[in-house]
């Protein structure tokens, strides 16, 4: 843990645990100027949470929450990979530490559904020091990313729940199906996204 990174998780325990803040996108701005902290301080993550996995994207797990209510991972995606489109089921708020990533946002019904159709929403490229939300209570839980580069894309996630129980679905492209993308450690520490 750093400085930057226990401060983040103490404004994490905050906003879950205020009453006054009665939705996840209020929440989510409550936890906004801890991350814009630690996206600007000297020592944000530990080296060790910038580092791929053999050449693919990983998540690794910088603080889980005790009681489960979330969990903060840095994300590393290597220049040229891609995410695929896929949901959170629940909230997220991510900051952007080093490069950057293209994120094309969709419209379409919950992937509870089973074959859905997709839409896209909106086109953006997130840069260091940029923040962002997932809030699929909002319609805001489609998503795909990809790391055009240059070098690798690395930000810091905040999420709902556990590595493991994080509500993860993929979109298929050709058949329009959603299937379950649960979160996999595939090493301590370092979770990848998997298709069953």
């Amino acid at each position: 843990m750093t400085a930057a990174l226990d401060a983040l998780v103490a404004a994490v325990e905050a906003a879950l645990g205020d009453a006054s803040l009665p939705t996840d996108r209020a929440r989510a701005e409550a936890m906004r100027p801890a991350m814009a902290a630690l996206l600007a301080a000297d020592e944000p993550i530990p080296a060790t949470g910038r580092e791929a996995l053999d050449g693919a994207a990983v998540g690794n797990l910088l603080y889980a929450d005790p009681d489960g209510r979330f969990h903060v991972l840095a994300v590393v995606f290597p220049e040229g990979t891609s995410s695929g489109i896929h949901h959170h089921g629940c909230w997220g708020v991510i900051g952007y530490l080093q490069g950057g990533d293209e994120e094309t946002r969709y419209n379409g019904a919950p992937p509870e559904s089973g074959t859905v159709e997709l839409e896209e929403a909106s086109r953006h490229t997130w840069h260091q020091g940029d923040i962002t939300y997932l809030l699929p209570e909002d319609g805001e839980g489609w998503h795909r990313v990809r790391n055009p580069g240059p070098g690798p894309g690395v930000s810091v996630h905040v999420l709902c729940m556990t590595p493991a129980a994080h509500p993860h679905f993929f979109w298929n492209r050709d058949t329009g199906q959603t299937v379950p993308f649960p979160f996999v450690e595939m090493s301590p520490g370092r979770w990848q996204a998997r298709l069953d």
